[in-house]
């Protein structure tokens, strides 16, 4: 069980940021994932491995266009990217940040955070995007992360099945 206290500092600057408005009423969910006994979730895949990605940054930005091409700006040289492999080609993939920017206020604990996550259509309704986040979240583990974090997503009952919880509402005014 997640037990954190939220900034009200960084809450009131991400309502600005966003041009959003937090409360119980909100579309959209920052959550987050304790991470001292994090164990991978979910079965394996037969066929389709997990890893950060280390190929061309053109061919990842094609997939990532495929699904939201309002992300590629984020998938740069200096991303951490993280994917699933079938037949050796990412086929989902989400950003890994070891220091994530959250509203959550405990400046002791190292946050990681899971972005941009998306697998790309062809591929979809098999389980690779979230044994994909499973493995992302084991992987933020293996960098010494207390806190898993995902910031602005509406998917809250999708991660909720790897055990994040919500830590805020909000909606985009």
């Amino acid at each position: 069980m997640l037990n954190m206290q939220i900034d009200t500092i960084k809450l009131k600057n991400m309502e600005t940021k966003l041009n959003c408005k937090f409360g119980d009423d909100g579309v959209f969910v920052e959550m987050a994932l304790a991470l001292n006994e994090y164990q991978e979730r979910l079965p394996s895949i037969s066929g389709v491995s997990f890893c950060v990605y280390s190929g061309d940054l053109e061919k990842i930005r094609k997939l990532v266009e495929k699904v939201d091409a309002k992300w590629c700006k984020y998938f740069t040289e200096n991303t951490t990217i993280f994917c699933a492999f079938v037949n050796k080609e990412p086929v989902s993939f989400c950003i890994i940040t070891p220091t994530a920017d959250s509203i959550l206020c405990d400046d002791k604990l190292k946050i990681g955070g899971v972005a941009c996550v998306g697998t790309v259509p062809e591929y979809r309704k098999h389980g690779l995007g979230l044994k994909m986040v499973d493995m992302a979240t084991v992987y933020l583990k293996t960098l010494n992360c207390d806190i898993a974090y995902i910031h602005y997503t509406h998917l809250e009952k999708w991660y909720k099945k790897l055990g994040y919880e919500t830590v805020a509402r909000f909606s985009i005014l």
